[in-house]
């Protein structure tokens, strides 16, 4: 089981079939047996009445032994069938006996201590003292002779006459005694009868009662633990006299610690079997449990009480029943606090943590209703510095699992989370560590460079958390799963607080923590970049290096998480970066190449272009002039990002790059593979940039490197060449084909690997604890423990082998068709994988697959109609049955419970029935549309999470990805079915107008005005009968949304509707301009969302005169259109604006002649150098210019 016991008791019996017994992770296991029948009997109660009146009658000083004693005296006649122990006779020795049924007698012959031990206990004790001495091969020898004599039945009475010998045989050898009974126990308990086994709970008892050695007695706790459970699962009495003995050692005086402390010891090691047959019994228990829980208790009582109770609400964690304990809760907070403070117990501070983990994600108020004490003791570990770091580092994962498993509970508790928010920046501010983030910690290379130490004596096995990396672990955390509404202010509030401080620790701790919640907080941040980008900017240029290394960090997270808004700094971000690249401190070089490389990915040209040529002089003196690894790594990677951005203009850099990188990707010291991967990776990333005809000249040369890397034994390097086998497939397409015969086989051999694999859990206490002589007929009972042991590096390239052969069927064509059954069969595999990364990237990758059909049978697109579900099906029958295949592993995926893998699974099916046509979707279609709809309304698998950890969905929730792509698929349906898709409408109108509520956050009011404009586009006038209680209103309240990307969305609606309804709504066109005059004010100078809105509103102006220019007051509708233009955004809009205004002039409006001056500017700068509209376009307006002169 999953609980941890004694080092006394027994090794690990690994048993594939009592796996089946163990406790389950499951409450249908766990409540499924029964049949034991409770101990509320009224003769329980009694004994246990009988057993509190024995202690206050007869003194304070009885002994443990007395008070058992007593017990016996007043229930044996009750149990044993009126068979005393001390009635039993004396049976033959073992191996002379030709039955395998020991008498009950047999149990007993040590009871009276004067007797002679019988042959086979002498026999047998002689065999086990061997066991005790440091002598190898006579162990052997006593091992082999052992094995037989254990095989027999009758060992257990032996071995209890051992154990009851203390007067004539040594600890040591009782102490074996005790570790083998339990281990033969389970396999011949079943072979006694009755009267036996009554007379071994018995005897047992007694033992335990009257044993002086605590090592002896562990072990005996064990025996008796195993034997309790073996009565539940045979149905038999379930040993109340067990419980009597544990309730009377429990409420022993104040001198019998050691009596009180083996009660909860013996509770400790039974806790599978209380969690599963004796729930009736929760009650007393739970009272035990609370009368040690008090100051007055014992120090070690308390101990072993925290210990049993905790690993018993660990068990219980995600059942009902764990309510009767969790009022224990603060109890056992309190007695952890108390005994860190004053006995430096810091191995139950680190037990009470685990169990506190195990109880975050606990569905239970009971337990959640202690949420703030859980964190308050969480918090008080982390501040502890007499704690070790991996103690303090497991409180600050107790509190960041709470987040994830609570985020709401958690979030709406402003004092808690202000209070766990200044303990986490005053760690961050008060630690000498690098706060640059956890994001270089476990390379190597970063390690030497900055300590300047040996690489050779970095062992990541031996490698503590810092206080930084606990802090910033802890607030990213935060950051993620709390809602944005609830962190984002109070951390970000922190965070420029700091960044004015005069003090250099708290403005380090300030831009890191800002970095640090970039990801999580990702979205209120770019609405708020105006304000803390110049707190950002100021600190790459602070006069403290720590300050500067962070600013680099925080500028590269908000790089990567902050696009594409970001992108607007970038004249002033890039000179600052270009100036950091020349600091003195190795960290800012480092973290100023990293800040190029996330920062340069999304440029467009022009922006790169200035600093194009210096930046990349300048990377590639740092790469020639340094030997530190680390700055060499980043300055690898900024060139490839800045070739990402510049596209073409890098060509003229592209052959002095390569000759730079093909020295990198020769190194043959394993130390420098990170180096010649990045090499590699720069040469894809160059090849994506310049194009086909620019890198063929290094096309083999890049191919051979990545090649030899896979003969080497380093992950990192196949991870590598993987990435660069799948961007060169991009580039050079079919020129890549003569590469699949070899690949592709590989690939599918790494695919098909398995990267995890159970193994027998080897517990470190009891290994080598005579292991050759547990049961080998698998009759043990000890319960079978087993490990995942995964090699998370192996998963990495796991996934990026599924990335490489996802992006080769893409884009090499027909000759990917021999591939295509063997893929497809190891992808299906690997989509009913256990982690979450190698199923989102089967789900990305499956839907390549239909690509090389297309390619072969239909010249790479399949003509079809939309909406026409009666005519032939146009696809091809091999098409059609990788189609049908691909279609029904991403609908099992969209039933996952893995968000990512989810929202992957509808892409992927949008992508297949877009490119296939309705004749793709048709055969899945129910099952897609339900699949869909259960995203939208949130009752997928993926979202049951929340409730499960019973945490409620609210209204505004932060913006789900996964509803996203469902939204996104419901479109699809739309663009692929058309007026056939109106049938299904209804439903989905319901499911995603709840998204446009003014309670739900902005993104998710525009993703429903959004998708009810891609409706109206895609049914056009099938849209009619819900527009005046759908769309309209709907459309009107987006207009006057205040986010403007909501205004946007809905200008475009409302044009769209307009466009396809026609003369049938004209009379709500004054409404519809009243609403979007709003957006003509709009100053677009003030971003890009602004510029967005206003052009938008101008398409919709378009769209309204092209449907019905009879039906608008012209005259003053036109000039204010005239105004907006040209687009400053938005250029998919350009040819809906100038075709109207070019229908104007063909049609010779009278208005369109009285601004003739005004049409003429905007055309001329339409067709300027530089412009964006399209060529086609611009030839068009070329043609109408001569006119307007």
């Amino acid at each position: 089981s999953g609980h941890h016991r004694d080092t006394d008791i027994v090794a690990i019996k690994n048993d594939e079939d009592n796996e089946n017994k163990r406790r389950s992770q499951t409450a249908e296991l766990r409540l499924a047996d029964r049949s034991v029948s409770s101990l509320h009997s009224p003769f329980h109660l009694h004994c246990i009445a009988f057993a509190f009146h024995f202690i206050k009658t007869r003194g304070r000083a009885q002994t443990t032994s007395s008070v058992i004693q007593y017990i016996h005296s007043r229930t044996r006649r009750h149990t044993l069938d009126g068979h005393s122990v001390s009635q039993a006779k004396e049976d033959a020795p073992i191996r002379h006996r030709d039955d395998s049924q020991p008498h009950p007698s047999a149990l007993s012959a040590a009871a009276n201590p004067r007797r002679t031990m019988s042959s086979d206990a002498a026999q047998l004790s002689q065999l086990l003292a061997v066991l005790t001495q440091p002598d190898t091969e006579a162990i052997r020898q006593a091992e082999l002779a052992l094995k037989p004599l254990l095989k027999d039945p009758r060992c257990v009475p032996a071995l209890v006459e051992i154990l009851k010998a203390k007067d004539t045989q040594p600890p040591p050898v009782r102490h074996v005694a005790g570790i083998l009974l339990r281990k033969r126990l389970a396999g011949h308990y079943t072979k006694f009868d009755i009267a036996t086994k009554t007379s071994l709970k018995a005897e047992i008892l007694t033992i335990i009662g009257q044993e002086p050695e605590r090592s002896v007695r562990n072990g005996l706790v064990g025996v008796a633990a195993s034997l309790a459970k073996l009565e539940c699962v045979s149905g038999g009495t379930s040993w109340p006299e067990l419980f009597q003995f544990i309730a009377a050692a429990a409420a022993a005086d104040a001198q019998q610690i050691e009596a009180r402390e083996l009660a909860f010891s013996l509770l400790q090691e039974m806790t599978e079997t209380i969690g599963l047959h004796l729930k009736a019994q929760f009650q007393p228990i739970s009272g035990l449990f609370a009368n040690a829980l008090v100051p007055t208790e014992d120090p070690k009582v308390q101990k072993a009480a925290v210990k049993a109770l905790g690993q018993l609400l660990s068990y219980l964690a995600d059942e009902p029943e764990v309510e009767v304990f969790a009022g224990l809760i603060p109890p056992i907070l309190q007695v952890a606090s108390q005994q860190r403070k004053l006995h430096n117990e810091e191995e139950l501070v680190g037990t009470v943590l685990d169990v506190l983990y195990d109880l975050a994600y606990s569905p239970s108020q009971a337990v959640a209703v202690h949420l703030i004490a859980m964190v308050h003791f969480g918090l008080e570990c982390i501040q502890s510095k007499d704690l070790e770091m991996g103690v303090r580092d497991s409180a600050a994962l107790v509190i960041a699992t709470l987040a994830e498993s609570k985020p709401r509970t958690f979030g709406k508790e402003e004092q808690l989370v202000a209070q766990v928010l200044e303990t986490l920046f005053a760690l961050i501010e008060n630690s000498p560590d690098s706060a640059a983030g956890a994001l270089f910690e476990s390379n190597p290379a970063w390690r030497q460079d900055l300590e300047d130490g040996d690489e050779d004596d970095y062992d990541p096995e031996l490698d503590s958390p810092s206080e930084t990396s606990m802090a910033q672990g802890t607030l990213d955390m935060l950051a993620c799963e709390i809602p944005k509404k609830y962190i984002f202010q109070p951390a970000v509030s922190r965070c420029v607080q700091r960044l004015t401080s005069p003090q250099p620790n708290h403005r380090k701790a300030g831009i890191a923590g800002l970095g640090v919640i970039a990801e999580g907080c990702s979205e209120p941040l770019r609405e708020h970049l105006q304000e803390i980008m110049p707190h950002v900017l100021a600190a790459a240029s602070d006069s403290d290096a720590q300050v500067r290394e962070c600013a680099c960090f925080c500028l590269g997270q908000i790089s990567e998480h902050c696009q594409p808004e970001v992108l607007s700094y970038s004249d002033q971000i890039l000179p600052i970066v270009f100036k950091l690249l020349d600091d003195n401190q190795v960290a800012v070089q480092a973290t100023s190449c990293y800040v190029l490389e996330m920062f340069c990915e999304r440029l467009e040209p022009e922006a790169v272009r200035p600093l194009l040529d210096a930046l990349v002089r300048k990377l590639a003196q740092m790469l020639e002039g340094t030997t530190k690894r680390s700055v060499q790594e980043m300055a690898v990677a900024a060139l490839a990002a800045t070739a990402v951005a510049a596209e073409e203009e890098f060509t003229p850099y592209v052959g002095g790059v390569a000759t730079l990188m093909t020295k990198c990707m020769t190194v043959t010291e394993e130390k420098l593979f990170s180096l010649r991967g990045r090499a590699l990776e720069c040469m894809g990333h160059m090849a994506i940039a310049v194009g086909r005809e620019t890198f063929r000249p290094y096309f083999k040369a890049t191919m051979e490197c990545a090649c030899d890397g896979l003969t080497k034994d380093s992950t990192d390097l196949h991870e590598f060449a993987y990435a660069v086998f799948a961007n060169l497939a991009k580039v050079m397409k079919e020129e890549f084909a003569p590469a699949l015969p070899e690949l592709v086989p590989h690939l599918v051999q790494v695919i098909g690997t398995d990267e995890g694999q159970l193994e027998p859990a080897e517990d470190v206490e009891r290994a080598g604890q005579f292991n050759n002589l547990d049961d080998s007929d698998n009759e043990d009972d000890d319960d079978g423990n087993y490990v995942l042991h995964v090699r998370t590096a192996l998963l990495e390239v796991k996934k990026g082998a599924i990335t490489a052969v996802g992006e080769m069927a893409a884009h090499t064509g027909a000759a990917f068709c021999p591939h295509i059954e063997v893929v497809m069969q190891v992808l299906q595999k690997a989509a009913s994988n256990w982690h979450p990364l190698i199923k989102s990237e089967v789900a990305d990758a499956m839907p390549n697959l239909v690509v090389p059909s297309v390619s072969a049978y239909h010249n790479g697109e399949i003509q079809w109609t939309k909406g026409d579900v009666t005519g032939p099906n146009p696809m091809s029958q091999h098409t059609n049955a990788i189609v049908s295949a691909v279609l029904t592993e991403l609908n099992a995926l969209v039933k996952d419970d893995d968000k990512t893998t989810v929202g992957k699974a509808c892409e992927g099916i949008q992508s297949v029935i877009e490119l296939c046509g309705p004749h793709a979707l048709l055969p899945v279609a129910q099952e897609c549309m339900e699949n869909t709809h259960k995203l939208l309304v949130k009752s997928a698998p993926c979202q049951a999470a929340d409730e499960l950890y019973g945490e409620l969905p609210e209204d505004d929730d932060d913006h789900d990805i996964v509803t996203q792509a469902a939204c996104d698929l419901v479109g699809g349906f739309g663009r692929v079915l058309g007026a056939q898709f109106s049938q299904y409408l209804p439903q989905f109108l319901v499911a995603i107008c709840e998204y446009a509520k003014s309670s739900r956050p902005a993104r998710d009011r525009s993703m429903a005005i959004g998708w009810l404009s891609e409706v109206a586009q895609e049914l056009e006038g099938a849209i009619f009968e819900h527009w005046q209680t759908v769309f309209l209103p709907a459309l009107m309240a987006g207009l006057a949304d205040p986010s403007e990307d909501v205004k946007r969305n809905a200008a475009f609606c409302a044009g769209v509707c307009c466009e396809h309804l026609k003369e049938r709504i004209v009379d709500n066109y004054p409404q519809i301009l009243q609403a979007l005059e709003g957006l003509f004010h709009i100053d677009p100078s003030a971003g890009e969302a602004a510029a967005a809105c206003v052009d938008n509103a101008a398409a919709a102006l378009a769209r309204m005169i092209m449907a019905c220019p009879n039906n608008l007051p012209m005259p003053q509708v036109l000039p204010v259109m005239l105004k907006l233009l040209p687009l400053k955004t938005d250029m998919t809009e350009n040819e809906t604006v100038y075709t109207c205004l070019l229908g104007l002039i063909q049609m010779n409006h009278p208005d369109a002649a009285a601004h003739k001056a005004e049409f003429k500017r905007i055309f001329t700068e339409a067709v300027a150098e530089g412009s964006k509209v399209e060529d086609e376009v611009k030839a068009k307006l070329n043609e109408a210019l001569p006119a307007l002169q």
